[in-house]
């Protein structure tokens, strides 16, 4: 009797790149498509819970299968907030790039291959943003700062300010956010365990005391409350952005008026902000 064929793992590996799905029909607004994410992040919960029913299973195991369900929404909430913001910093840098040739956008690294890799999409944007990280308060700083600079002039506000940077209004907003990078980057690189370093870092994070040795186990009200947050978060966050790169583009309209049709490029990113957004008096049309 033969024996069952050996299997080539490292083929089966490669195999798995080949099953996908279609991407869902996403719009060219990175604010539409992070409520859709994150919307679709409770669409998994209440999928369960519309079809398990506690009565059916045992409810040691039910806990311990929902506790893991839950750390992995929490991760895929932030995660679809840094997706927002990649998508936010491809639509400044595709709208500012043609009009400009200073030093906005040495905060990027691109290497070569990462450029080629982005040159099908046919976005400046992309090819910058696409390949980078966007998991930190300072990162996000240091990059949109220089993308929506004035010409001539020092680097644009926080983004999300630490306690001696402004606008102080979004210290305790910012302080927030870095407490979800944090977990986030514990659920991913430790399941969520709560080791020495990352009790400590939370510990000071937090300013209380957050006991290392467990596991985190967020219940629902806890990811109601984070999508609250984040939503809040990046509402905020689009209007800032988007007033602010009007605002950059009108001045390079007021120093060249041949540069581009403010009106064209007011519609085109009032679409991609879902906001009127204003170039030199033009009001964009959503």
């Amino acid at each position: 009797m033969a024996g069952r064929p050996p299997i080539d793992l490292n083929q089966k590996i490669r195999d798995l790149l080949s099953h996908t799905i279609p991407l869902r029909l996403e719009v060219d607004a990175p604010i539409r498509n992070f409520e859709e994410r994150t919307n679709a992040c409770f669409n998994l919960i209440k999928y369960i819970d519309d079809h398990v029913t506690t009565q059916s299973v045992y409810r040691a195991s039910y806990d311990l299968h929902l506790s893991l369900l839950n750390r992995m929404v929490l991760v895929s909430l932030v995660e679809a907030f840094e997706r927002f913001i990649k998508e936010t910093a491809v639509v400044c840098v595709d709208a500012i790039a043609p009009f400009t040739i200073d030093n906005r956008f040495d905060q990027f690294s691109p290497t070569g291959g990462s450029l080629a890799a982005q040159f099908k999409a046919g976005s400046v944007g992309k090819a910058m943003c696409e390949s980078e990280t966007w998991l930190s308060n300072q990162t996000i700083n240091e990059r949109f700062r220089f993308i929506l600079k004035p010409h001539f002039g020092e680097p644009w506000e926080y983004v999300f300010p630490n306690e001696k940077q402004n606008p102080a209004g979004e210290r305790d907003r910012a302080r927030t956010l870095a407490i979800l990078w944090q977990v986030r980057h514990n659920i991913t690189h430790n399941t969520g365990v709560l080791t020495d370093t990352d009790a400590r870092r939370l510990t000071l994070m937090v300013k209380a005391e957050v006991a290392s040795g467990n596991m985190l186990s967020p219940n629902l009200s806890d990811l109601r409350y984070v999508k609250r947050f984040l939503v809040e978060t990046a509402n905020l966050t689009n209007n800032r952005i988007g007033n602010r790169l009007a605002d950059l583009l009108t001045e390079r309209h007021e120093d060249d008026a041949t540069l581009f049709n403010p009106q064209e490029l007011a519609d085109s990113i009032s679409g991609r902000f879902q906001k009127s957004l204003t170039i030199h008096g033009f009001a964009g049309l959503i």
